[in-house]
């Protein structure tokens, strides 16, 4: 594998270097085509981290519990009647909110936890504006070891796009 290393550089700094008279655009690119020749060249240290960029992005997505389409909330309400914890503030909430979800504002999380089913088995689905806020109160509920915690993925924001309707006091 290290004798084809060589040539890929070879081949790709030649046909690089022979178009960027032609092209505007490679030519404004310089530090970008340096860049992938450097990450050509010094694979072994390009992999390693290329392969922590995936790992901690994945671990990112899964951080809070599992994230759910507006359709997949649905089903979940309507076969395993979820609780929905609606986690922006009250006037947030009160312009409007998906229909049988609780007020739970984010940052007085702790004094309304209480009003949270206590099977730890009932599917518990947090909504914030853009799905954000809820990761750090998904990760609390699984603490407290809630095993079916998910959050509606982009929020009301994604809800609205939909065209899925809201209800407002």
């Amino acid at each position: 594998f290290g004798h084809v290393l060589p040539r890929l550089n070879f081949f790709l700094s030649s046909f690089l270097n022979s178009f960027k008279h032609k092209c505007p655009i490679l030519r404004d690119n310089t530090h970008m085509i340096e860049f992938s020749l450097f990450l050509s060249e010094y694979w072994y240290l390009s992999f390693p981290l290329f392969l922590t960029i995936i790992l901690w992005s994945r671990h990112e997505m899964n951080r809070g519990g599992n994230k759910i389409s507006c359709t997949d909330l649905t089903k979940l309400v309507n076969k395993n009647s979820a609780s929905l914890i609606d986690l922006r503030t009250a006037n947030e909430f009160e312009t409007g909110h998906i229909a049988n979800s609780v007020n739970m504002p984010h940052d007085e999380f702790e004094k309304y936890d209480h009003r949270i089913s206590s099977d730890l088995e009932t599917p518990i689905i947090l909504i914030c504006s853009t799905g954000r806020q809820s990761v750090n109160i998904g990760e609390d509920l699984l603490k407290k070891d809630y095993s079916n915690v998910n959050i509606l993925s982009g929020g009301i924001m994604t809800w609205q796009q939909e065209g899925l309707p809201l209800v407002s006091k």
